[in-house]
């Protein structure tokens, strides 16, 4: 039996242990991940590991592990002509406030500021100091930030 590890081009390690057919695979062997072919790549491992096997008998050898061999990437399709129209005729999304990038609604602020001055009451409740209400300006500036983002995007829903 003969180890063969291989390191294909999508970055992916395999090994395995062969015993080989007439110097060579005796089957095709893939990448697990990205499919691409590696019996060339098993081939010269192999071919390597016999090199060393017979070398001069009755001499004292190191076992050698055979390196891991490379194997190119399959290359990726061109994209179909109609795939292509299609992706020229859908219109582009926006990014930026309002846009695609936008994931961050308006009552997520309005809610963080409520949560924040509820807290921060509760803190100067419990303790009787006042120095926790310096967070209900945190607050304050967060429902604000709420409701400007929410009058912003529903003047832009009523102009479309």
């Amino acid at each position: 039996m003969i180890p063969v590890k291989i390191l294909c081009g999508c970055g992916q390690k395999y090994a395995f242990d062969i015993e080989p057919a007439e110097g060579r695979m005796p089957a095709p062997v893939q990448c697990p991940v990205c499919g691409a072919d590696g019996t060339a790549a098993a081939d010269s491992i192999i071919a390597q590991a016999l090199a060393v096997q017979g070398a001069a008998p009755g001499v004292t050898r190191l076992r050698a592990t055979p390196a891991l061999a490379a194997v190119a990437p399959p290359s990726p399709a061109p994209p179909s002509p109609a795939a292509a129209a299609r992706a020229a005729a859908r219109p582009q999304r926006e990014w930026g406030p309002g846009g695609e990038g936008d994931t961050w609604k308006w009552w997520y602020y309005i809610l963080a500021g409520v949560c924040i001055g509820g807290y921060d009451i509760w803190r100067t409740v419990e303790t009787g100091r006042i120095r926790y209400l310096g967070g209900l300006f945190l607050s304050v500036f967060l429902v604000a930030i709420g409701v400007w983002d929410f009058q912003r995007k529903r003047k832009k829903r009523a102009g479309n």
